[in-house]
């Protein structure tokens, strides 16, 4: 399967549900689209990210390909959004 980067935007501590800041870039092998939300491993824990963008060129992430961590998990967005139910999207 594909390894695709994507970039992603956190959940804001102090607004659930709003995802505000700057783009944290992710490898990823799930088929994500723009506005998906995804479990993002970070150096403090998981958080609930939006993805903002896809299909990133890799002369983008040159600097920091080391750094990077994959996401492995896509979250039913209505389900979350509406309902603040974290529930993993399968297939």
């Amino acid at each position: 399967m594909e390894t695709n980067i994507i970039a992603v935007k956190y959940e804001d501590d102090f607004f659930p549900r709003t995802f505000n800041g700057r783009d944290y870039s992710y490898f990823t092998e799930k088929k994500v689209s723009v506005g998906d939300l995804v479990i993002a491993p970070t150096k403090y824990g998981t958080k609930i990210a939006k993805v903002t963008r896809i299909n990133i060129a890799e002369e983008e992430i040159e600097k920091i390909r080391p750094f990077m961590r994959k996401i492995t998990k896509r979250l039913n967005k209505d389900r979350y959004i509406n309902f603040n139910e974290i529930l993993e999207e399968v297939a």
